[in-house]
């Protein structure tokens, strides 16, 4: 028996392809849902467009503090792991989920598989930073999307269980921008597609209301599939009208996957804090502003397809809109391509049965 626990959007797109490879490969498998994202439009919709099975157990653990998220989940996986019996935990990327899977399951002397392990930011201040050296530390086989994971985790003295296999995200994306892209017309107006959630961008007042200012001097339509947390900030520091009424800003309610993607292959650039959506603009062809300054992907911020800014430092800013006003679709074969061909979940599961952990 395998489990798979997840918790949020990017591990519902990262646990589809691998889900759906086992499954052809003949093992029983489970999936445990944490409730990190408990909103409908960030949880169910993913599991119905991606043809995952419902999880067998909801932990309901969304909301709260990193603590009393990561003790709520811990709590609950413990006693759903006992139950279960699983022969092999599958954890996947850097949430409050994952580390507390990855505790529980080594506690209780349970196989790890790690997928997207060896990701680093380089600052500890970073919420998930600290989620993700746990986790590879804990876990007993690690997947890298690409090949500086794999440094990083050699430089930690991980490198022997460590493997590349691609981005399983890419995986899914090409999946879905196939059948997304069949029969349908030309856009007649590229966009700027935003998405916004990280706590760093949340926290005050201040930060918030210099984003939405980036956003008014954006010379394009600017669509923000909003997070159910941020519109939260936002009408508790009363910014939600401000918002509103900028001109070029069109917000709307948190989009599935397929949406997404369909809203992607759109943009003539992506402005997000996310990590994930970061890496997939460039499978998207949109280069992308980084409203954070971490290296979250650092071959991309080296060819400058990913341009890092602080909104709080007007000449971040000013640079920041002189890369936006720059920005054009980039036509297929122009594309990096550091994170794999698309198979990376079977070679997963290929690695995983070489290991014996199947």
């Amino acid at each position: 028996m395998i489990t798979h626990i997840v918790g949020n959007r990017p591990q519902f797109i990262k646990l589809a392809p691998l889900y759906h490879q086992l499954e052809r490969a003949g093992y029983e498998q489970n999936i445990i849902h944490s409730g990190q994202h408990y909103d409908e439009n960030m949880s169910d919709v993913f599991f119905a467009q991606l043809g995952i099975p419902a999880p067998c157990i909801n932990l309901f653990a969304g909301g709260g503090s990193h603590a009393q998220m990561t003790a709520k989940t811990m709590t609950g996986l413990e006693e759903a792991l006992l139950a279960k019996k699983p022969d092999l935990v599958i954890l996947y990327g850097d949430t409050n989920t994952t580390l507390a899977g990855a505790v529980v399951a080594a506690k209780l002397c349970m196989p790890v598989a790690h997928v997207e392990a060896g990701t680093r930011v380089h600052d500890k201040a970073n919420p998930e930073e600290c989620n993700r050296i746990v986790t590879d530390h804990l876990s007993d086989i690690l997947f890298c999307p690409d090949a500086i994971s794999l440094e990083n985790l050699e430089r930690e003295g991980l490198g022997q269980a460590a493997y590349i296999t691609g981005d399983i995200m890419y995986d899914t994306y090409l999946s879905i921008a196939e059948k997304t892209a069949a029969g349908q017309e030309p856009w007649q107006e590229e966009i700027v597609v935003m998405t916004w959630h990280r706590q760093e961008n949340t926290a005050d007042r201040e930060r918030m209301e210099s984003i939405l200012r980036l956003v008014e001097r954006l010379e394009s339509k600017v669509v923000c599939p909003l997070h159910p947390r941020t519109r939260k900030c936002l009408e508790t520091y009363g910014l939600m009208e401000r918002a509103a009424a900028i001109p070029n800003f069109e917000i709307t309610e948190p989009v599935g996957y397929v949406e997404m993607v369909t809203l992607m292959n759109r943009a003539k650039l992506i402005l997000t804090d996310s990590g994930g959506v970061s890496k997939e603009s460039s499978y998207a062809g949109a280069k992308c502003l980084f409203m954070l300054e971490l290296d979250v992907w650092e071959d991309l911020v080296r060819d400058g397809w990913i341009h890092k800014f602080n909104p709080q430092d007007e000449e971040s800013v000013a640079q920041a809109l002189r890369f936006a006003a720059s920005a054009e679709r980039v036509p297929l074969e122009k594309r990096p391509r550091y994170y794999g061909d698309g198979h990376a979940a079977e070679k997963i599961v290929r690695t995983l049965e070489e290991a014996k952990l199947l």
